[in-house]
């Protein structure tokens, strides 16, 4: 039974969302809505690669509910979250009027990827459930559910159908669809049928020649091939040529296995099951030479791997069968020595994990490494710690930015709150004097320009002084006429009398103008220091405003904290239970293999004991 994992299903879900809704159209000249901004945010770090950023800027669209749980799932899936996305999956398929609103080929897609989830988790029947929903045409989503019901109905697979080809002509999943129906006829004894499917699918997909530069320059609107990636299509000839020589095996066709199996390539990820399987007919064929090369290979490539035990011990067995007993002898005490430092090595594979390993690959031992590799369920929590590590390096990134912005936040708050303490009472103060002073000389004037004479007097004179001035001249004026009708000369007297009412007269006259300025200026100072003040006070009064602001953006900050440190929370704890797991998934392998070692050991102790009893007659009935 072969399965086709990969995520392709989930990405085309995303594009065919992200196309219809036209969130990658060029920007209209109208301004957009906030969630097309968000849309569009998500759907630019989604084509870099950065799911994570377009799963927080989903996250601030407020849109159709079904349309978003559809983009979340198909990017929390990117993430390597099949949980998370098969719950948002669950919940939109099971609410009826939410997944009416889809496209049928949205939901089907949804559809498929819930089933196959399902599937995954060991719910047979949930996944027919979903899968049953599908609603036809299915269209390019044809191979996806055609694969998923041969997997739900293993292994009472269907038969061969050679119409398979022209059903899912170009599509991905044919090679795996007739895969699955090769091994159900490998399964029913029907190697020669299987074989003649085999040759039509081999032939099919070698006839696909790879497009050159020119041809892939102009190959718009061109039929793709059914697998576009180089390493897929390596790894799907290879299986299939692993395949056809295990045909060969159950038709008893043992030369044909053979050359098949002696053309296999030594680079690729099915060269451990090839050689096993080499090895196997080249027992039956008996070419003990080229056994014995084998035999070593899987030694020296393979020291992590059962396959090598045995082969340890097969050396050994196969010089026996040759009545190479001292050969045999020596071979079976190399395999003893071989097992019991493998035994010692297992003793070192019980330290557990630590996270900051699976960040490099150095760090991990061999074994490790082999079983990361090689066994599926590891292979798949290693991929999700990973992932998860990722993202939690995102997570941190993320929260490190929000506390700086808080930090920026609390900063604005603290200079405001110092600047409104220390300036408002001073320049309150200032104000209240400059407004006091204000009204004094306002006061004053006003006093000045009621006086009948005010256009007389200085700046800061009063009428009283000027009247004061002018009544002495008057007894001047007086004594002077008295002194004339006492026939006193006092021609000198008049003309310094006439020199002194002439000066006063000039002077208030001329300087009344310089008075008013005067005035005049102080006043105008006055209100311009009033202005400025004003001013001041204005701008730290617009600041209880941005306070608001800023303490508004604080609470958002410490709302949006908070489920952002549960999230984090959550992914320790998440990276914590998968750790446990892939640690379990280690312990219980090391176990196994030690019980293999074991076993090998008392096997490969009785060949030692029984060939040196052998060699022991021998020695005596040369004697």
């Amino acid at each position: 039974m072969v399965r086709q994992l990969s995520s392709t299903l989930m990405k085309r879900l995303i594009m065919t969302l992200l196309l219809g809704s036209g969130v990658l159209l060029p920007a209209a000249a109208e301004p957009l809505l906030q969630s097309e901004k968000q849309y569009r945010l998500a759907a630019w770090h989604f084509y870099q690669d950065d799911y994570y950023q377009a799963l927080l800027r989903l996250s601030m669209a407020p849109e159709d509910a079904a349309k978003a749980s559809l983009l979340q799932a198909g990017l929390l899936l990117q993430l390597d979250m099949p949980a998370a996305t098969a719950s948002l999956l669950k919940q939109l398929l099971d609410d009826q009027t939410l997944s009416g609103k889809l496209p049928r080929q949205l939901r089907n897609i949804a559809l498929l990827q819930f089933s196959r989830y399902q599937f995954e988790q060991q719910q047979p029947e949930q996944a027919r459930h979903y899968l049953k929903q599908l609603t036809a045409p299915l269209d390019e989503l044809t191979g996806q559910a055609e694969l998923l019901q041969q997997l739900l109905s293993w292994p009472a697979a269907t038969s061969a159908d050679t119409g398979v080809f022209d059903r899912l002509a170009g599509q991905s999943e044919l090679p795996y669809v007739v895969i699955n129906q090769i091994l159900a006829l490998r399964q029913q004894q029907q190697p020669g049928p299987a074989l003649a499917l085999l040759t039509r699918l081999r032939s099919q997909l070698q006839g696909e020649s790879q497009p050159g530069f020119w041809q892939r320059l102009f190959s718009w609107g061109a039929a793709k091939p059914i697998l576009e990636r180089d390493d897929e299509r390596q790894a799907l000839a290879d299986y299939l040529q692993l395949l056809q020589a295990g045909l060969f095996v159950d038709q008893l066709q043992w030369a044909d296995a053979q050359l098949v199996l002696s053309e296999f390539a030594s680079n690729s990820v099915l060269t451990l099951s090839a050689m096993m399987l080499y090895r196997d007919v080249l027992t039956e064929n008996r070419q003990i030479p080229e056994l014995l090369a084998v035999l070593q290979q899987l030694i020296a490539r393979y020291p992590y791997a059962p396959a090598s035990w045995l082969a340890a011990h097969q050396l050994g067995n196969q010089f026996e069968r040759a009545l190479q007993q001292q050969d045999a002898l020596a071979a079976y005490r190399w395999a003893d020595q071989f097992y019991q430092q493998q035994l010692l090595a297992n003793n070192e594979h019980a330290r557990l994990v630590q996270l900051p390993q699976l960040t490099s690959a150095d760090t991990l031992s061999g074994w490790q490494q082999y079983q990361l590799r090689q066994q599926a369920s590891l292979f798949q929590l290693n991929n999700q710690l990973s992932s998860l590590q990722q993202l939690q390096q995102l997570q941190k990134h993320r929260l490190s930015k929000m506390a700086r912005l808080a930090e920026v936040v609390q900063i604005k708050l603290d200079q405001q709150q110092q600047l409104l303490t220390s300036s408002v009472p001073g320049l309150t103060a200032k104000q209240q004097s400059l407004q006091q002073q204000s009204a004094q000389l306002a006061s004053l004037i006003a006093k000045a320009q009621q006086q009948p004479m005010a256009r007389h007097l200085w700046r800061d004179d009063t009428e009283q002084e000027y009247a004061q001035l002018q009544r002495m001249l008057n007894r001047a004026q007086d004594r002077v006429i008295t002194l004339t009708a006492a026939g006193r000369d006092v021609s000198d007297a008049e003309i310094r009398l006439a020199r002194l009412h002439g000066i006063l007269q000039w002077h208030y006259q001329y300087n009344s103008a310089e008075r008013n300025w005067q005035l005049s200026k102080q006043q105008q100072q006055l209100s311009a220091q009033l202005n400025a003040v004003a001013v001041a006070l204005g701008r730290l009064s617009s600041l209880d405003g941005k306070t608001e602001h800023l303490l508004l953006r604080q609470q958002q900050l410490a709302t949006l904290t908070v489920p952002e440190n549960q999230f984090s929370a959550e992914l320790t704890q998440q990276q914590q239970q998968l750790l446990g797991q892939l640690n379990h998934g280690l312990q219980q392998l090391r176990l196994q293999e030690r019980e293999q070692l074991l076993e090998m050991r008392r096997l490969n102790t009785q060949a030692i004991a029984r060939v040196m009893e052998q060699v022991l007659l021998s020695s005596q009935e040369a004697q």
